[in-house]
């Protein structure tokens, strides 16, 4: 409840702002939407009606610096009786050039990134970005996490302090260093060291990566590098290597289990065969450690024969660790004026080691759109997915859509 009020008490103050006297911009996105899907957890039907309303206010003061923007949802689940419950995303204002041409200010709930980590705050984020050739990011408040359909399940001890150094002063190249700190109700969960950099050199390469070094279990929990090449104008490459360490937070029960190291290294191609059609390949080679690993191939095909009708097939196969698949996945869309219809279908033939004979998984799904309006729209989408667990299972959403 604390939480909430602290919330609260926030959006206030950001709409008691005194501002300027402008002609002020607001713009509303909204979605209603019923519902029907499974609860597999509970193993009942839910039916429920929810409210997305998207925010953003502008030209709040003479020189556009300043804005507003909030995201939420207010959801219904009829079947079960509960009563409603929302969830605000974000909601928070962006003061550009506080300091002209020094510091960016976010004040309020807003997502944040630096190479340490993401996510929600509820807190402020401030980005000394003319310090000479360096900029300095510090962003701290209090952590916002959702699970499933419920609400927040952070408390108000839950916390995230953060410090990022960033320079781009080599040209076209972004190097950046961070650390943060995670408390679970008041105790320290995670301490991560962060790195990332990107570049562009002659002759169409791009090389980047990232890294996170967890100190309190002193391991590199994630490893990420990679390139990208152009030699030619339709053709291009790519290649990445990707090594990921489970940690878990100091807090929890699970940082006490052994887990594996994982590695994966992947390579792909893209050739534009013209502005209507593109064929795409690829292939990683994934080790689980203790002499476990398995090969995954995927080949896809992007066509627009026509304006109106576009196409996307691909088809996978993994041999090796934990078992095999074969895999099909096919979407497609066609336009007609202010309507649309879209549809797709996904079919895999898979063998888990701990099973004897094969399975199949498919999953079918349409969906059609309706223009009312330059700012009103109707959608609709129904799913239907078959496995080894059920022979059917249902979901769909209808949206009514509007800008304001």
């Amino acid at each position: 409840m604390k939480a909430k009020v602290v919330v609260l008490a926030a959006v206030i103050g950001l709409l008691l702002i005194p501002f300027p006297s402008n002609a002020v911009e607001m713009k509303l996105t909204s979605s209603t939407q019923y519902l029907w899907y499974t609860d597999f957890i509970a193993d009942d039907d839910v039916d429920a009606v929810a409210q997305y309303l998207r925010l953003n206010v502008a030209k709040m003061d003479s020189a556009g610096k300043v804005t507003i923007t909030g995201y939420g949802r207010a959801m219904r689940q009829f079947s079960t009786g509960e009563d409603v419950e929302g969830r605000l995303y974000y909601f928070y204002l962006n003061y550009r050039d506080a300091l002209p041409d020094v510091l960016d200010v976010k004040l309020g709930r807003h997502f944040m990134y630096i190479p340490s980590g993401s996510g929600i705050i509820d807190g402020a984020t401030l980005d000394f970005k003319g310090i000479g050739p360096v900029g300095l990011k510090l962003l701290g408040g209090r952590d916002v996490r959702f699970i499933a359909e419920r609400n927040e399940v952070t408390g108000a001890k839950d916390r995230t302090l953060g410090a990022s150094l960033y320079t781009d002063a080599v040209k076209m190249t972004h190097l950046e260093a961070s650390y943060m700190w995670r408390y679970d109700d008041g105790d320290t969960a995670r301490e991560i060291v962060g790195a990332s950099f990107s570049t562009y050199l002659p002759g169409n390469v791009s090389l980047y990566g990232d890294t996170k070094y967890d100190t309190l279990t002193e391991s590199t929990s994630e490893l990420l590098a990679g390139a990208k090449f152009a030699p030619l104008e339709k053709l291009t490459l790519k290649g990445e290597y990707y090594q990921s360490f489970p940690t878990f937070d100091a807090t929890s029960i699970y940082s006490v289990f052994a887990v594996n190291e994982y590695t994966e290294k992947l390579i792909m191609a893209e050739y534009r065969l013209s502005d209507a059609y593109r064929i795409a390949l690829g292939y990683a080679k994934e080790d689980f450690n203790d002499d476990e690993d398995a090969d995954l191939y995927e080949v896809g095909l992007l066509a627009r024969p026509i304006d109106a009708l576009v196409l996307d097939v691909s088809y996978t196969v993994r041999n090796g660790y934990s078992g095999d698949l074969d895999g099909i996945r096919l979407n497609g869309s066609y336009t007609m004026g202010k309507n649309s219809i879209s549809a797709g279908m996904d079919f895999a033939d898979y063998r888990r080691d701990s099973m004897a004979d094969n399975e199949t998984a498919k999953k079918y799904w349409i969906g059609v759109a309706h223009k009312v309006s330059r700012d009103v729209s109707l959608t609709a989408r129904v799913e239907n997915n078959e496995n080894v667990n059920f022979a059917h299972n249902y979901q769909g959403v209808v949206a009514l859509n509007a800008n304001f």
